[in-house]
């Protein structure tokens, strides 16, 4: 079996799920951020993973109850994509949990991480993974593509249309009747 508390080597999109061994009035606290001012300092939270600064949109802490009727496993399965053959070993021990719940997602965990080194109050259910899946699409098809370039007409070799020939021949008239108005109006002058 494989170290689970270990990171993947591969960009493999995994979740870790702790039990939290804290009453659900202490989640706040639990979660809570650093002291203002303290550089370098993390949550009791992150502390308690073990793995440095964690992004908190990739964190989860929740009472299990929440789920009731829903089930832990199909959440891990159906909301966050992790794969079934992963989850279902642990189905009934997931669904089973209650009280405090902490998910820690890969995303989470800063570049350089190779191993969480989790603390009182968690205790590691599992860790689960997405399984990866590529579909080949066909090929698309257009009778445009398909169409030889020989077939097809060059757009310089087209001859005007008779709209557009109309237009420049009233164009050259409106010029010629201004030339001779103006020439009127010089002569008159």
């Amino acid at each position: 079996m494989s170290d689970q508390l270990a990171i993947p080597a591969a960009s493999v999109r995994s979740v870790w799920v702790f039990s939290v061994d804290l009453p659900e009035s202490d989640l706040d606290a639990f979660r809570g951020k650093a002291p203002e001012g303290a550089n370098g300092c993390l949550s009791p939270l992150m502390e308690a993973v073990g793995a440095g600064r964690l992004a908190p949109s990739h964190v989860e802490l929740f009472m299990a109850e929440t789920l009731a009727g829903y089930g832990m496993a199909d959440y891990l399965i159906e909301a966050n994509g992790m794969d079934a053959v992963s989850v279902d070993p642990d189905r009934a021990r997931l669904d089973a949990l209650t009280g405090p719940v902490l998910l820690v997602f890969s995303g989470a965990l800063a570049d350089g991480i190779d191993r969480l080194e989790p603390k009182a109050p968690l205790t590691l259910v599992g860790r689960y993974t997405e399984t990866v899946t590529f579909t080949l699409r066909a090929p698309l098809r257009s009778d445009a593509a398909e169409t030889p370039a020989a077939s097809v007409e060059d757009p310089l070799d087209k001859r005007p249309s008779d709209a557009a020939m109309s237009g420049r021949i009233a164009t050259i008239a409106l010029l010629v009747l201004f030339l001779v108005v103006g020439l009127m109006l010089w002569v008159a002058a």
